[in-house]
């Protein structure tokens, strides 16, 4: 058996390869400028995303994984293979730990094997996201009591129960991350007649963005172009403007775990309370979110210390089926 691991996960918005040796290979996004006459890939992640509304036919700019979904299957493999061909040299002798949406269907798979047929890795395992989010935090995912794991990606959240590598109860939504950025942009255009870039929406939810009581205002000086105008202009908002799309947002994974919970065994639904609850996920960041489902469900709760990465780091910890 290899000492040398990979992993790899195709997501809804990164695609991410590590190694145990040389650490992060590729961290970009899942977007490619993809050529219809050619039919191939033509610019990848952030330099494809430069390409929106400036390039014309054949080009088009694509998300492949778009809302956490295999979109197209001739453009996902052409982005898969153009990616790990530039780093098939780290690929031998190495387990790969590989994840992607729908990663348990076979054409997926088979798509992936035919790709990686060449570069003399020494093993291979297609694991589920969800598994690779609860051992990025820390999770035993063998342990017989259970654990929930709630994953709020990019383009869908998905809670799970897991116990002795078993997933028990499953269940996914809409409302992630991409969801609550459409909801400021909708509140800053509504209510302050403001267009912002993303870098301002990033800014709103790690200064402003909470699921609890705070003991002081939050302030924050917004810089965006006015709707009618399109001129440059600055707004002063606080916390209080912000909180109810916040609130209704968790609400709903207190909502979404509840449901998961009801539909597991009542032996795990009692012996769940050891481990409780593992948040991932960069909303995982936003102030409160320990105390809001600690208090709510009266479970031990915590976030992953690599939110965002967990995934990705949960390939390079997972222990491999015996």
């Amino acid at each position: 058996m290899s000492n040398k691991r990979i992993g790899i996960v195709f997501g809804g918005e990164y695609t991410r390869i590590i190694s145990s040796e040389s650490g992060t290979l590729y961290d970009d996004l899942s977007l490619v400028c993809w050529n219809d006459l050619t039919t191939e890939v033509v610019v990848l992640g952030k330099d494809a995303k430069k390409m929106i509304d400036r390039v014309d036919k054949p080009l088009r700019v694509v998300a492949p994984l778009e809302n956490d979904e295999v979109q197209n299957l001739e453009i996902f493999k052409d982005m898969v293979k153009v990616i790990l061909d530039n780093f098939k040299v780290h690929f031998q002798g190495a387990e790969l730990i590989i994840s992607a949406p729908t990663i348990e269907n076979e054409q997926i798979q088979k798509i992936i094997l035919n790709i990686i047929d060449n570069f003399k890795y020494d093993s291979v395992e297609f694991v589920p996201k969800i598994f690779l989010a609860a051992v990025g935090a820390n999770t035993d995912i063998d342990d017989e009591y259970g654990t929930i794991i709630l994953d709020i990606d990019y383009f869908k959240a998905t809670v799970a129960v897991i116990a002795e590598r078993e997933i028990l109860a499953y269940k996914q939504t809409t409302f992630a991350e991409k969801h609550l950025d459409d909801l400021l942009i909708q509140i800053l255009k509504e209510n302050f007649g403001l267009v912002v870039e993303q870098e301002i929406i990033e800014k709103i939810k790690w200064s402003l963005g909470s699921v609890i009581k705070l003991r002081d205002d939050l302030e924050l000086i917004l810089n965006g172009r006015d709707m009618i105008t399109n001129e440059r202009r600055t707004v002063t908002v606080n916390d209080s403007e912000f909180k109810k799309i916040f609130t209704q947002i968790f609400t709903s994974y207190k909502a979404l775990v509840t449901t998961v919970l009801e539909s597991c065994p009542m032996y795990i639904r009692t012996s769940i309370i050891k481990n409780g609850i593992k948040i991932t996920g960069e909303l995982a960041g936003i102030i409160g979110v320990k105390d809001f489902f600690a208090d709510f469900f009266d479970v031990p709760v915590k976030t992953a210390k690599n939110r965002g990465y967990a995934v990705i780091d949960g390939a390079l910890k997972y222990k491999k089926i015996q």
